[in-house]
């Protein structure tokens, strides 16, 4: 499942943490790239390293209270976090993100937009499979959650800067399909109990969706 959240952070809190973010000192994206993602990763990045830095810290911790975040990926676990910033001339090559991270396993990989659309040319975000490809320029607050099997990409970025905070799950549900169940179960629960209260098809879908999450758990 691929999910775009337009408004994955409130707008004042966002705009208030990136701009402390931006004081920050950027490292080179190489020092963290393994042997074949050197031959096409050129970026910069800050990484967050226990609670530091602080701003980074805050933004994550936003991040992890928004229930459709908390729905769809049925986080265990969160791993390198960070912040990467493409300016002219940056881009990320075709790769796909490492199973393991540590002793996390990567399965679902995100990136929050932490720019505005109309304040950078290029930098595309986009994912291959069988299909074909499929991009997406995320606006300043526009998150992407996405299986990390999928090779990707983020396109040049032509003029201005793009800077985007990207990091990867260890869901409590392994399998992606089984994730999209879920998700599907509890956003008809969501709507069924917004819309009608606790009645009997609520319940119904309530035993299903923990009884299959009690079933598919790691």
């Amino acid at each position: 499942m691929i999910l775009h959240i337009e408004h994955a952070i409130e707008g004042g809190t966002l705009e208030a943490i990136v701009e402390t973010i931006k004081k920050y000192d950027f490292l080179d994206g190489l020092e963290t790239a393994g042997r074949a993602a050197k031959e096409v990763k050129r970026n910069q990045q800050l990484r967050l390293e226990g609670e530091q830095p602080a701003a980074l810290r805050l933004l994550l911790n936003h991040l992890q209270q928004n229930n459709l975040v908390q729905s769809a990926a049925l986080p265990r676990s969160y791993t390198n976090i960070m912040v990467n910033r493409y300016q002219s001339g940056m881009e990320y090559g075709l790769h796909v993100d490492d199973a393991l991270m540590g002793h996390t396993r990567t399965d679902i990989s995100f990136t929050l937009g932490l720019t505005p659309s109309d304040n950078f040319e290029g930098g595309e975000l986009v994912l291959e499979d069988t299909t074909g490809e499929r991009s997406w320029k995320l606006g300043q607050g526009e998150l992407l959650l996405y299986p990390s099997h999928y090779l990707h990409r983020v396109n040049p970025v032509k003029t201005g800067e793009r800077l985007a905070m990207v990091g990867w799950i260890q869901s409590h549900i392994r399998d992606s399909q089984q994730r999209e169940m879920l998700f599907d179960l509890k956003c008809s629960m969501s709507e069924e109990f917004e819309q009608r209260g606790k009645t009997t098809q609520y319940d119904r879908l309530s035993k299903t969706y923990n009884n299959l999450l009690r079933h598919w758990a790691e």
